[in-house]
Parts: C-alpha cells; structure tokens; sequence
C-alpha cells in the first residue's frame, strides 16, 4: 500500500509571495533612484541699497535783487529769490506774444508760414515805436513778410513795432490780441501775470519770476518757438540781418535761449532755458528753465546791450551751478554687497558671486545718490554646472533699471545612487 502524497500548495504559495516582495523591492529601488530630487536651497544675501558717490550739490549762486526762479526737469523749481514779486516784464512779454501767434497761425519747424503786406498803418507803428525810444525794426509799405519773418524780427532784435502788428494781423485789433494773451497766460496757470500791450513796453505788463518759468516750458515744449528762440542771426527778403540780443546762445555751449527784456522800469529781464546732455539717450539729459527780473545794468557779459548785462551773468552762474551738479555713474562699476550659499539636502554646496550689471549702464544723478535692490531667487535642481545662475538682484535708479546676475561658483554634483535609494 502506497503512502498518501503531501500537499504542494504551501511551496507555491510561498513561491507567489517571494516573487511579490522581489516585485515589490525592486519598484521600491527604482521608484527611490527615479524619484525627482528635491531642489537647491538658495540663500541670497545683500543690502536693500547701493550708495553711489559723488559730492553734494553746491549753493546756486542768487541775485541780491530784483527776483528769479530757477527749475530743472528732473527736480522742478531748485532756486529762487522774491520768486511771486510781480515786476514789469520789459520784453520778455515777447515770448508770449509769439506764443499765441503760433496757436493762431500754426507753423511747422523751419517753415515759412504765411506771408503780410505791411501797410501804411505798419509803418506808423514803426515810427510810434521809435518815437517812444522802443526796440524797432523799420518796415515799408508794400513790403512783403512771412509769418517766420515776423516772428524772427520779434523775437531776435525784439522790435516793439513788429509786436503791434503781429497782434492786428492776428486778432483784427489790438485789444483782441491782449485779451489772448491773458487767456493763454491763465491757461497756463500764470496767476499772477497781466498782459497790457503785445511788446512788453507798457509798465504794466506783469509777471513774477515763478509765473514765467511756466511759460519757459511753453516755449521749449514748442517745436517751432523753440528753434526760433535759438537763431542766432537771420536775413529777411530785403536783406535786413536780425541779430539776436540773447548773448548766451554765443557764449554758452547749452544755451538755448528764449527772450530778454529791458525798460527803465523793469530792469534787466531775462527768460531762458539750457539743456546739457550726460549719456546718449534723451533721460540722461537734463532742461535748466529759469526767469531773471528786475536786474541793474552792467557791462559785462555784454558790453553791447549793458541794460542785460546782470541779468545774463545770474542766469548763467545759476545754470552752469545747477547743470554741473550732475554727472553720469556707470552701474558696472558699483556693485552691491553679496553674501549667500547654495546647499542640497545631501551635502552639495557652493558660495554664489555676481556677473556684471545687464541693462542700462549709466544713470544721471545730481550729487549723492542710492540705488533700491531687490531680490530674486530661483528653484534649481542639481546637477548644477559652475556658474550656473541662481538668483538675480535688480537696481532702479531714475527709471533706469539695471540687473545683477547671481551665479554658484562651484558646480554641485547630483547625490549618490544610496543616497536617493536611502533618501529618495
């Protein structure tokens, strides 16, 4: 009789299960060495600013008399002196007067404009002009004058006569033609001015210094009033030479120009502008508006018109103070201070350092001047190659922005296959 065969069942189970946990083991492994590793830690150290240097801004020198104002573009008003006095004007009202003629008429940049027959009634302005020791420019019946001539004549041997016909020519009547400019003046928030005549002769023709720099950037901010303002001398029909008064477009490189103005009661007046450039786009310059009033004669800086002659020398001591104050920094030659690591769980590490400044280089700044910092970091994963970047610092300055690559110094290996297997 043969014996009774044991069971095989608890061999194949044990088989299944063996098998199952290899299975298992083995997705462990590959699940532990595949798994994404976690990513750097990166630490980024630096100041909220960087202090660039440069020397404090001197005084601007001031009159000590009559009135002044002095603004920059980038500051607005940066000196004055009895700045809201209301003082006559002299000629300076001039500038106006070509204002509201040019929104009436409006002329393109070196065009010539329309053209008026003088009349018999021109030429008795002209003579009223000379008999009241005005400014003047003599005109003819039947002599024919473009719009840019007119204006030219105004504006560069400042003609009282020229002013008076502009105004009828304009507006039919000269009443009509003051009434707009005292319109544009309010327009332009010059609260404490009054218009009485075209040509600025009249006592009370008024303004204050801080009134007109208003209207200084009405001039400049007018293409054609500004690049009229800036002839330097200019021949009419007859050949005529108009030479302009304005002495600083001859003697200062940033000049711009803009009117003078003069009558025993108001003293040396000037409106100017200046603008010097300190890079090579339009924010690295900087526009200097300024208005003197009420100055003594003297002869210097111009022995030809010494009834002008303080008036220039404050406003180009004042200018070239304020215009010299600026300089421009190149940022690739300052940077912030950097502290900071980049670690992994697993050891790797390496310092970080900065790469040199990308974006707009040079700034313009007026004295002293701080640059605002911020941080970026980033989520690398290791392997990391050198100089691999982790981070970012970006600068502002005047609008100008300027970045800061923050990169490791080392490169940081990924971890070994234990590590994953053990950490993963």
């Amino acid at each position: 009789m043969t014996a009774p065969s044991r069971p095989r069942w608890p061999w194949v189970v044990f088989g299944v299960v063996i098998g199952a946990l290899l299975v298992a083991a083995a997705s462990f492994v590959a699940l532990r060495l595949t798994a994404p590793l976690p990513r750097a830690t990166v630490q980024i150290d630096t100041t909220a600013t960087l202090a660039l240097g440069g020397d404090a801004p001197g005084n601007i020198p001031l009159p000590s008399r009559g009135s002044f104002a002095l603004s920059a573009s980038t500051l607005g008003t940066v000196a004055s002196y009895n700045p809201t006095v209301v003082r006559p004007t002299g000629s300076v009202a001039k500038a106006m007067t070509a204002l509201v003629v040019l929104d009436a008429l409006p002329l393109a940049p070196g065009a010539n404009g329309p053209s008026r027959t003088m009349t018999a009634a021109d030429v008795q302005l002209y003579r009223q002009a000379v008999a009241a020791g005005g400014s003047n420019l003599r005109v003819r019946a039947g002599e024919v004058l473009t719009e840019r001539d007119l204006l030219l004549a105004l504006l560069l041997p400042s003609a009282d006569n020229i002013a008076e016909s502009l105004a009828v020519w304009v507006s039919g009547g000269r009443s009509a033609f003051i009434a707009r400019l005292n319109a544009k003046a309010a327009a332009l928030g010059m609260a404490h001015t009054h218009y009485a005549d075209p040509s600025g002769l009249s006592n009370a023709t008024v303004s204050t210094a801080a009134d007109l720099l208003l209207l200084a950037r009405a001039v400049i901010g007018n293409p054609t009033l500004a690049a009229l303002v800036a002839v330097q001398q200019a021949g009419l029909p007859d050949g005529t030479i108009l030479h302009n008064i304005d002495v600083g477009l001859q003697q200062e490189p940033d000049w711009l120009g803009i009117k003078t103005g003069w009558t025993g009661a108001a003293g040396g007046c000037l409106l100017f502008a200046a603008r010097r450039s300190y890079g090579p786009t339009p924010a690295m310059s900087v526009t200097v508006y300024g208005a003197v009033l009420g100055q003594p004669s003297m002869t210097a800086p111009d022995p030809a018109h010494p009834e002008l002659g303080a008036a220039f020398l404050e406003a180009e001591n004042a200018v070239s103070a304020v215009l010299d104050s600026y300089h421009g920094v190149d940022l690739t030659q300052s940077e912030p201070a950097l502290t900071g690591s980049v670690s992994t769980r697993w050891g790797g590490s390496s310092p970080v350092e900065l790469l040199a400044a990308e974006g707009a280089h040079t700034v313009m700044v007026r004295g002293p001047a701080t640059v605002q910092l911020s941080v970026t970091t980033l989520k690398p994963v290791a392997p990391l190659l050198q100089h691999t970047q982790v981070g970012e610092i970006d600068g502002v300055l005047n609008g100008a922005r300027v970045t800061w690559r923050v990169i490791i110094s080392n490169a940081i290996a990924a971890p070994s296959w234990w590590w994953k297997l053990v950490n993963g």
